[in-house]
């Protein structure tokens, strides 16, 4: 393998990892700035006729753009990102349950994409070296701070 091919996984690793997280944060924040009780109702109303209880569903509606916004930020920067991949990828789940539930297939064949992506990443973990998870990493065994 070539020096050029082995330093592009971890670019290509960062960039997939940080285009995820803008989409995500980018979800998360204009939801939060147009209303997340808005956002809230919208989402129950769309869910209304699945098996679903409302007052559970209008009270995830409100957690989601939160949700969406930390998972963002986290995966923009690489920070936690083991963490926040598992997390995505059980947040995508639960949102399955709920477009399932309500047999919008186009939206969880679209949801089946992000979980491909947050699996991905995850199995490709190793290569998550533009980050500040690694940063962190690298402070802390670095032969300075021993030598301190």
């Amino acid at each position: 393998m070539t020096d050029t091919a082995s330093s592009n996984k971890p670019l290509a690793y960062a960039l997939l990892r940080a285009a995820l997280g803008v989409n995500f944060a980018g979800h998360g924040f204009v939801r939060i700035v147009n209303g997340v009780g808005s956002f809230a109702q919208t989402t129950a109303d769309h869910l209304a006729k699945s098996l679903l209880p409302r007052g559970f569903v209008t009270g995830f509606g409100y957690l989601i753009p939160f949700i969406e916004a930390a998972l963002g930020l986290a995966l923009m920067f690489g920070m936690l990102t083991r963490v926040s991949l598992v997390c995505g990828a059980l947040f995508m789940m639960a949102l399955t349950i709920g477009v399932t539930s309500n047999q919008q297939w186009d939206v969880a064949g679209q949801q089946l994409l992000y979980s491909l992506v947050f699996f991905v990443l995850l199995f490709l973990n190793e290569f998550n070296e533009y980050s500040v998870d690694t940063f962190i990493r690298r402070r802390r065994t670095s032969p300075d701070k021993a030598s301190s």
